[in-house]
This record gives C-alpha cells, structure tokens and sequence, in this order.
C-alpha cells in the first residue's frame, strides 16, 4: 500500500490562492490557510510538487501533531515516531524550535528534548548539523497553545531559489513572486511579454521557463534526497513525466533595463537557465526600449509585466511619477491588445500609468507591502478580488 503524508506547501502570504491552483493543476486536493496550503499526498506528489511549484517557499512533511503540555511529555511522544525510516544516519540534522502562548514556552529546552526523542527513536544520537550547514535535515517543532507540531522540510534549498539567478541586480525579485505576478497578469505562453524595469532578468526567465514547460525545481538539489524517504528510482520517473526534452517556444520575450550591468546579470542567469534564445535583451531606457517607442515594430498583441522602481533606484517625487506616466503613455501607444501587469509598493504611485488597475493580490517582502496590480478587465488565474483601485 502507498503510504500518504500530510503535506504543507508554504508560500507568501495573499499567494494562497494561486498555489492552491497549482496543487489542483498537480492532482492534489489543497485547503489554503494562512501562509501557505495543506494537501495529502504520497512520495510521487511530493517530488512532483517539490519540482513543479512556482509560487512555493518550501513543502514540508507533518510528521505529527499532539497535545502536549510538558517538556517530558514532549520527549516521550516525539520518541514513538518513526525517525528510522524519516532520518539518514549519513545526513546530520538540526532542530529548531518555536513556542507560543503554551506551558512549554523555553524554545532551546523544547529542541533539547526533541534531539532526546529522536536518539531514542533511532538508538543512537543524530549527527549535530552546523548551523550554516545547507544540506542538513531541518526538523521544524512548532508549539502554540500548548498543541505540538513536528514537521520535516522536504527540500534543501527553499523552492524560490530556483538555481539559475547566481547574479543579482538592484532590489532583486524573488522568483517565486515574479511567478505569481505573470500568472495573475493572464499572460499565457506564446503572447508577448515585455519588462522594461528586468533588472537581473527574473521576470521574462520566468515567462520563457513556462513557455519552454521546464519544471521550476530542474535546477535545485532533489526532494528528499537528505531524509530517509529519497528514492531515486521514483525521482527519475517524475523528471521523465515532467518532460525529459523540452524545448523553447520562441515567442516575442522582450526585457530591458538602462543599467547595463543589470543587462549583463540578466544574460547570465538565463543562460543558466536555459533560456538566453528565447529572451531579447537591451540596455535602455523605457523611452528607448524599441516596441515602446516604435510601436508599429511590437507585436500586436501582449503584456507588460513589470516590477517599477519605486524610489531606490530612480529619485522619488516627481521624478519617479513623470517615470510612471511617460510608463503609462508608452504603453497606451501599444494599441488595444496590450495589457499590464506591475508589482506597487504605492498604490497612488501606480495610478500615474493612468489606466484603470485593480489588485490581483498583496502581500509583504522585505517589510514592505506589495501589491499586484493589473488591467481591471483581466481575468487571470488565481484570485479575484472585486475592488478596483
């Protein structure tokens, strides 16, 4: 019989709703919550959803969860689980512990005891991991009010981290957030995407890994692989599924950026990628940037999916809102079948485009709330919030 785990795929919050589509899209049965979406599911859809996530930070396992009221209590329960078949004894392992608002309310004494347990449960104590050590096991115990819960990461690597951005630009975009806007901007593979704002290039990489369908875990460390669960044999055949050969649609994949530094980050990472051919790369202006100031030479029809300085990079004040109308005013010469789609750390900001824009979705990075603003008309995957801004 196929063992089924309880499963947690972590994500920004206000990303819920576009994760738990992709779950769906997986097979798998998600409830959202707070930060995330639980979903059951057996080793074949954890790899698989390890692999094929966009908009995940991490997929842990829940290991298990009880009351528990006391320090001892929590040692002799943690014992009874299965840490021979969930731990290697090659990989060491590293324990971290939170509490609130419970009797058990000393985080390093709870992570004590829970090193205790699993030396009981394995008959020798765990290989201590350094503290910076990438490749250690993570077992995650969380107790708030006074309910433990015990949970193993299934990955190394967080599932942002997709391996291909080595080079960074100025105020760097986490992938997965890129991600998510394009899927709620509605762009689909095979439309025009521009980003006059790429900075190291995340956006349009993103955009060209969904039209070529490679998977956006290809590049990391495999699932699992520290822990007890790896099965290669299972592994190989999700990356055969995920398609073994893709190849590139070379649609129109514009991108742009007036540091040519960035430009140059912005070719590395896709080149690591695999995707430097589909992507048309310049070191301009938006002024300058040759679909918007000679529209007779862009495609009909596309997306403007972008992440705007918002008063690092470029001066605030009136210099950054002429940015956005002139942003605004180009696009307008686009015609009719254009789109857009930008990331807002101010929404009055936002308004100089001067199109009507409503908000996919918000959430915080960084300390720093975001919101998604996109086309008012646009339906796109994901949530569908009623206001307009």
């Amino acid at each position: 019989m196929t063992e089924t785990f309880a499963l947690f795929a972590a994500c920004l919050p206000g990303l819920e709703p576009l994760l738990c589509d992709e779950l769906k899209d997986l097979g798998a049965a998600p409830t959202a919550v707070a930060g995330g979406a639980t979903f059951q599911g057996d080793l074949r859809l954890l790899f698989t959803a390890c692999l094929q996530l966009g908009t995940a930070s991490h997929v842990v396992i829940r290991v298990a969860g009880f009351p528990c009221r006391a320090l001892g209590e929590l040692e002799r329960k943690a014992a009874l689980l299965p840490w021979s078949s969930l731990l290697r004894a090659d990989v060491p392992a590293r324990v971290r512990a939170v509490c609130k608002r419970s009797r058990i309310w000393h985080s390093g004494a709870a992570e004590e005891r829970l090193e205790n347990a699993i030396a009981k449960g394995l008959g020798r104590a765990p290989r201590r991991a350094e503290a910076e050590d990438p490749d250690a096991a993570v077992i995650a115990v969380r107790i708030v009010d006074d309910h433990v819960t015990i949970s193993l990461d299934a990955t190394t690597t967080p599932l942002h981290r997709r391996g291909w951005r080595l080079a960074t630009a100025k105020a760097p975009l986490r992938e997965d957030l890129a991600h998510a806007l394009l899927l709620a901007s509605g762009w689909q593979p095979g439309q025009a995407l521009l980003d006059p704002f790429c900075g190291a290039g995340t956006i349009a990489i993103e955009a060209a890994c969904v039209a070529a369908d490679l998977a956006p875990g290809r590049l990391r460390p495999p699932p699992c692989r520290h822990l007890g669960l790896w099965n290669e044999r299972l592994w190989q055949d999700v990356l055969t599924a995920a398609r073994p050969e893709p190849t590139i649609d070379v649609s129109h994949l514009a991108a742009s950026d007036r540091d040519a530094g960035a430009i140059e980050d912005a070719r590395g990472n896709a080149e690591r990628a695999g995707v430097a051919a589909a992507i048309e790369f310049r070191c301009c202006a938006v002024s300058a940037q040759p679909w918007l100031a000679t529209p007779a030479a862009a495609p009909p029809n596309g997306t403007l999916v972008t992440n705007p300085p918002f008063g690092v990079r470029v001066a605030g004040g009136e210099q950054l809102a002429s940015l956005y109308q002139s942003l605004g005013h180009r696009l307008q010469g686009l015609g009719a079948g254009w789109r857009l789609a930008m990331l807002a750390y101010d929404v009055r900001m936002a308004r100089r485009v001067g199109r009507p824009l409503r908000s996919a979705f918000a959430t915080r990075i960084g300390g720093l709330g975001i919101a998604a603003m996109i086309d008012a008309e646009v339906t796109a995957k994901g949530p569908d919030p009623a206001a307009s801004v």
